[in-house]
């Protein structure tokens, strides 16, 4: 079951027409939507046009006959045709241009997206397909986050990038040269949504906070942009992650808690995150650290519940 909230950009608010086509599951349905650009409305919706028509792919009644993982045909299916899709798409934005005097068409920058999603992140795309069949939700988070950590950490900053961090329910361009590599397994892929062994931007920051906590350090302060350039410049040294996608990282928490969530799936996907933290913390030596990060993890089970 999908829960449509998900493709929803302001929590809370009701969106009845986007619910109504996200909700569209029979295949003369979904061709239409993806032919008319519409799982390219944001990183999310593309997402679940993959799943839609991952679906339908799998009532293939020659699907017996293939000898790799459905997953992995169907990306290699979607290829086979996406070079048609784009051109158009930028047909579309060329023509959208003209039309509006030089106004972006934003559909064709995720389309652009897409076109690096089935090439050079296959895996993160199989492996989203497969979980997907379990749990669609913990799925959506986990390849929301693979994108952010894999993909944007090498981009410059640009509208789509801007978009993701916006949605976070928050992508790529990619080369339009680029030879597309073969779909390596998707169970090497980590279930964490980045490098295995390695912490994500969020944790560093969730570290350093507490950190200013153990230590009677000056409080992590994310609400002063003056500050982003040498924060960025600090994190990239110890990291090795781009200064821009370290300011991204800071803009991103410029008005919101570093805790918060506002969907079950985001509380479990922070329980998570805080897990994994805490677990590093806790073999270093460091209990401090853990213990300030199992009070975090318990407030958050608390906080479910109070609700239940």
């Amino acid at each position: 079951m999908v829960d449509l909230t998900l493709f929803h950009l302001h929590p809370g608010k009701k969106y009845p027409t986007l619910d109504s086509l996200n909700r569209r599951t029979s295949r003369l349905a979904c061709y239409l939507l993806e032919w008319l650009g519409w799982y390219n409305f944001d990183v999310a919706h593309r997402l679940l046009g993959h799943y839609r028509l991952y679906q339908l792919y799998k009532k293939d009644p020659d699907r017996v006959f293939r000898t790799m993982p459905l997953s992995q045909a169907y990306i290699l299916h979607y290829q086979s045709s996406h070079n048609v899709k784009y051109a158009l798409s930028r047909v579309m934005s060329f023509l959208y241009s003209i039309g509006t005097l030089g106004r972006h068409y934003l559909a064709v920058e995720i389309e652009t997206f897409n076109r690096s999603l089935i090439k050079d992140h296959a895996k993160i795309l199989a492996k989203f397909l497969e979980d997907a069949e379990n749990d669609f939700t913990q799925a959506f988070h986990t390849a929301m986050a693979q994108l952010k950590d894999h993909i944007f950490d090498t981009l410059p900053n640009n509208h789509i990038f801007i978009r993701f961090q916006q949605e976070y329910h928050h992508h790529h361009t990619a080369d339009p040269h680029q030879s597309a590599p073969s779909i390596p397994s998707s169970t090497s892929t980590p279930p964490s949504g980045k490098a295995k062994g390695v912490f994500s931007k969020k944790q560093v920051l969730i570290l350093f906070d507490l950190l200013s906590q153990t230590a009677h350090q000056d409080k992590l302060d994310l609400s002063k942009p003056n500050k982003y350039e040498a924060m960025a410049d600090l994190f990239h040294a110890i990291t090795g992650k781009s200064h821009s996608s370290w300011i991204e990282e800071l803009r991103n928490y410029k008005l919101k808690d570093l805790y918060e969530f506002h969907t079950e799936g985001e509380r479990k996907q922070l329980i998570a995150t805080l897990t994994n933290l805490a677990e590093h913390c806790r073999k270093a030596g460091y209990r401090t650290i853990a213990a300030l990060v199992d009070k975090k993890i318990r407030e958050l089970e608390q906080h479910r519940r109070s609700e239940e």
